[in-house]
């Protein structure tokens, strides 16, 4: 009797693995056979774009200066506001072992000018190391100067993160922030899985989206 429970056992166990093997070799396959429309589908979920307005001030937060500042001034062509401001007080790394001691304000302003936004409708504000802080001094700025509506200008795959931390941040503040995001030069969400740089940002990214999420 002993031996025939033992036995039965053994074979519920048997195929019960076997199950879970087949389950397992299915999963993979549909993984595989559906991992274009995985990646793509992971690549579109960071792109969360708003449509242009009317706007107070365009604010162009800091790092990517060539392609946030080429969108800003763009913003600043079609009227869609009349002044724009680029915040972030780092300092590029590469530009300063050359000497240049450089903000991501100030380049992103130079990126700016070069794509013919006028001098006079171009600001800066030094301030913010991260998302998070610039978020609070650009609230902070915009409450000052009587701002009701705000474009945002970052890069289009920050784009979810970015709309997550100014929605909290300006929780109540009567403030409606419009996020805008400039393309990529070395990003596409078609094929990110393709290069190298694409890899890198797309972890990055949700990377960063899951630390703003458990401390913010």
């Amino acid at each position: 009797m002993g031996m025939v429970h033992y036995r039965r056992i053994g074979e519920f166990l048997a195929n019960r693995f076997l199950l879970s093997l087949v389950a397992l070799i299915i999963l993979v396959g549909l993984l595989w056979a559906f991992r274009i429309t995985i990646l793509r589908t992971m690549g579109d979920l960071l792109i969360d774009q708003d449509q242009e307005v009317q706007a107070d001030a365009v604010y162009v937060l800091g790092g990517s200066p060539i392609e946030r500042g080429g969108e800003a001034a763009r913003l600043l062509g079609a009227n869609k506001a009349p002044v724009a401001i680029c915040t972030g007080e780092n300092i590029n790394h590469v530009l300063e072992g050359e000497g240049f001691l450089l903000t991501d304000a100030r380049l992103s302003r130079n990126a700016m000018l070069r794509a013919g936004a006028d001098t006079a409708a171009v600001k800066e504000l030094t301030v913010g190391t991260s998302t998070w802080e610039e978020a609070a001094a650009i609230l902070e700025h915009a409450r000052r100067n009587g701002s009701d509506t705000i474009i945002v200008v970052t890069t289009e795959f920050h784009l979810r993160r970015v709309k997550r931390v100014f929605r909290k941040q300006g929780k109540g503040s009567g403030i409606t922030v419009i996020a805008r995001g400039a393309r990529s030069q070395q990003y596409d969400s078609d094929r990110w899985w393709e290069s190298e740089e694409g890899l890198l940002m797309v972890n990055n990214e949700y990377v960063k989206s899951l630390y703003y999420l458990w401390k913010y």
